[in-house]
């Protein structure tokens, strides 16, 4: 049974270790959202999606009252820069083979929108062969903050109409919250009428509102979708904060940061997420972007120095706990 209200992205073992800590300790469900870019079957900037499950397994051994959930996170093509449908199916067809439990379909980048829903369709039914019991996310919207009225919802109601018609596996339904994050910030608003409103017509369906892009809320905005929006997903924000701690760490120890540094600048990939700034704050730009880069060696031998001043692995981890607890509300 998915009771779950907070999905985190792994974006390194220590946030997915400090996952399973958290809900071991509080005894809290959580849910762990693995994006095509992060973890999967050829790879990724964490690792291997049979070499998550196989260290997940590993967590669970040593956190053995923990609850997690394992999902993918916008299954669909071009998440990975690949338009490729076959990469796509086997992305599901691995996850499932190593038992994940929730597979997110979103081909928003597919177009036209009929030729978006039949492809979803046929998605859901190969996942549902493969696995008559996994359970299905939804979302066919790219979000972009957009802030949705009374002729979105009924868009969306057609649409949930269409997918219950052939799937009862489906548990979520991604709805367009208005939230969206830019830099390092929340620079959405939160659209709770239409949110309240397209929250009553899914749960009438059976289905539960799941909200992404809700990174650095504030316990007030965490507070406003209490009874409205079921579960979120935050990610880069867990990112950030453990290239802040590493970066910092190593300021105070006089560790040189510059290889790391240069290296995650010239990766770009903090491009997409610029908002007011420009490239020009290059510190920024690292903050970012520093997690693309925790496999690299400039990275891990930071890491290394690090180690021999403090245990950095337990530092970032309780910081992450902090975070988890700051959506949960423990």
């Amino acid at each position: 049974m998915i009771k779950s209200s907070l999905a985190l992205g792994p974006m390194s073992s220590e946030i997915i270790e400090a996952i399973f800590l958290y809900s071991h300790f509080h005894r809290k469900q959580l849910m762990i959202i693995a994006s095509k870019n992060q973890i999967d079957y050829d790879g990724g900037y964490v690792m291997k999606t049979k070499e998550f499950m196989e260290f997940a397994k590993r967590m669970k051994e040593n956190y053995p009252d923990s609850d997690i959930l394992i999902a993918r996170d916008h299954g669909g093509p071009f998440f990975n820069g690949n338009p490729d449908l076959k990469d796509v199916y086997k992305t599901f067809e691995e996850d499932i083979k190593n038992g994940f439990d929730i597979i997110h379909i979103d081909f928003c980048h597919y177009q036209p929108k009929e030729k978006q829903l039949e492809e979803t369709k046929n998605a859901i039914e190969y996942c549902l062969k493969l696995n008559p019991r996994i359970k299905i996310e939804i979302g066919t919207d790219e979000n972009i903050g957009t802030n949705y009225g009374i002729m979105n919802l009924k868009e969306i109601e057609n649409e949930v109409n269409y997918f219950k018609e052939f799937s009862d596996n489906i548990e979520f339904y991604v709805v367009q919250t208005g939230s969206l994050v830019k830099e390092i910030n929340q620079v959405g608003n939160f659209n709770k009428e239409f949110v309240k409103k397209a929250s009553e017509m899914l749960k009438s369906k059976g289905i539960k509102i799941k909200e992404h892009n809700a990174d650095y809320l504030s316990k007030e905005e965490i507070e406003k979708r209490h009874g409205i929006v079921d579960a979120m997903n935050i990610a880069p924000q867990l990112g950030v904060i453990q290239t802040m701690i590493v970066l910092k760490k190593c300021l105070s120890y006089g560790i040189d940061t510059g290889d790391f540094l240069r290296e995650v600048y010239n990766g770009g990939k903090w491009k997409k997420w610029m908002f007011k700034n420009t490239g020009e704050n290059k510190m920024l730009c690292c903050l970012i972007a520093g997690h693309y880069h925790f496999s690299s060696e400039n990275y891990k031998r930071l890491i290394e120095k690090l180690n021999e001043k403090e245990d950095i692995k337990e530092t970032i981890i309780n910081h992450m706990t902090e975070i988890i607890a700051h959506y949960v509300g423990k």
